[in-house]
């Protein structure tokens, strides 16, 4: 019986650090995909600043997950639910709203990842339009070029 006991204390202790770990990656994530520039003082600053959000997101992280699945556990339990069944169904709604502010924190801020940054000297390319969804031109010797390459 103790043991059954200790096993489902340490899935209740798991809830803040999986969280934590999750919002941790989140916020320090995108700096090992950053260009690596030993000749700028750019990259240590970064450091900073994705350390920064990486305490930040370890400590929502951990909050949050301790708050979902405890609370669902809680609910469910009051509910007339088993142990195991309570517990399970905790860890699973736990890990669902963690990925799920992680998607939303990751649309309202994607300079946390890095990857879809766009990279300063990669060149921003436009998409192509096609010249013949516009109308013809109305100058003679234009339309008669347009009337040669798009008909």
């Amino acid at each position: 019986m103790r043991d059954r006991a200790s096993f489902w204390k340490s899935v209740r202790i798991s809830w803040p650090v999986l969280g934590g770990l999750w919002g941790g990656w989140l916020g320090f994530g995108g700096y090992p995909q950053l260009l690596q520039n030993a000749d700028s003082f750019a990259l240590v600053f970064a450091l900073g600043f994705y350390i920064f959000f990486g305490c930040i997101g370890l400590v929502a992280g951990m909050a949050a997950g301790a708050l979902t699945g405890g609370l669902v556990e809680w609910l469910l339990r009051r509910l007339g639910m088993g142990i195991a069944v309570a517990v399970t169904a905790a860890t699973l709604v736990s890990a669902l709203v963690l990925w799920q502010i992680a998607g939303l924190i990751q649309a309202k801020y994607p300079g946390l990842r890095s990857s879809a940054a766009v990279h300063p000297g990669t060149p921003v390319t436009e998409p192509h339009r096609n010249p013949c969804a516009n109308p013809p031109p109305a100058h003679s010797r234009e339309g008669e070029l347009w009337n040669s390459e798009c008909r």
